[in-house]
């Protein structure tokens, strides 16, 4: 019984942060690889323009997947740059600095990432255009 108990906690312990979930999709961004991006995402993730204005709901990750690899396509030089970071529980709050962007629109904002078991599954954009 102790060696399930210390197993279930081994696996636990392995599980990602919230803070390496939301910088593994960054990297994947700054790489333009949809795949990647996609992997720390739930199933059913939600997008917001802050507070609460909802902007695109995905039924799937490969849904998300798809999405990104037509934005990246069309904006082969877009870059993240992370300014800060602030991480309390399961939720990561960044300021992100996006340029490349092929609009020349550089995008300076926050952006609240909630983790819901173990995957990103709600993201909050507050920026100003």
């Amino acid at each position: 019984m102790l060696l399930l108990a210390n197993m279930a906690a081994g696996q636990t312990s392995n599980a990602p942060t919230p803070e390496r979930l939301v910088q593994q999709q960054i990297d994947a961004w700054n790489r333009h690889d949809a795949e990647a991006f996609a992997a720390p995402y739930s199933d059913t993730t939600r997008l917001y323009v802050f507070p609460d204005k909802l902007t695109q709901r995905f039924k799937s990750r490969q849904e998300l997947q798809q999405y990104y690899a037509q934005f990246f396509a069309k904006n082969p030089g877009v870059h993240c740059e992370v300014i800060s970071q602030l991480s309390v529980g399961n939720t990561v709050v960044l300021a992100e600095k996006v340029t490349g962007r092929s609009d020349g629109r550089v995008v300076n904002s926050i952006v609240t990432y909630k983790i819901e078991a173990g995957k990103i599954a709600r993201v909050y954009f507050d920026y100003r255009p």
